[in-house]
């Protein structure tokens, strides 16, 4: 073999191992960023947009500063309707007609007091009738009628995207 043979053959060696190196190297990082996209962790919550005299229905929960919308996670073969419900019941002491329940939209953030990247995906519902007196429970401290100009500060990121949504929606001032 002469010497251009031998540096011809060297270099498309190395040109296949360069190659299966970079191949490799691509097909390891996208595997690695398919990976990360999808761990990404999800709260899968349940909430009640009430409405009444063009203000929304927030809660805090004892002990905490920032208000939500009412509502919590489903229970084990629990539906969105059986879920709403006790939740509603715990939180607000109201049963919710359930022939008044309708969806409003769903509304993904980052969580609130979670780790970065950690998202809530919340499914809200409306409910126009229920039973009792809304009141808060051993859980919630305090509910409050809030208008569209309600510190910012003081709700959840959802909390915030369901009060524009519903300033745009011209359902609150």
């Amino acid at each position: 073999m002469s010497k251009y043979q031998y540096t011809r053959r060297f270099n498309s060696i190395v040109f296949l191992w360069i190659s299966s190196f970079l191949l490799l190297l691509l097909l390891n990082s996208s595997f690695a960023f398919t990976t990360t996209t999808t761990k990404m962790a999800f709260i899968d919550k349940l909430a009640l947009v009430l409405v009444r005299n063009r203000q929304q229905l927030v809660v805090r929960s004892k002990g905490k500063t920032a208000f939500f919308t009412p509502g919590g996670k489903r229970e084990k073969g629990e539906s969105d309707e059986q879920a709403l419900c006790r939740e509603c019941k715990e939180e607000l002491t109201i049963d919710l007609v359930k022939e008044s329940i309708a969806p409003y939209g769903v509304f993904e953030a980052q969580a609130f007091g979670k780790p970065t990247g950690t998202m809530v995906r919340m499914t809200c519902y409306t409910a126009d009738d229920f039973l009792g007196e809304l009141q808060p429970n051993e859980e919630v401290e305090e509910l409050r009628w809030v208008k569209s100009d309600f510190s910012r500060e003081k709700l959840t990121v959802t909390g915030e995207m369901i009060l524009d949504d519903l300033k745009r929606k011209d359902l609150i001032d």
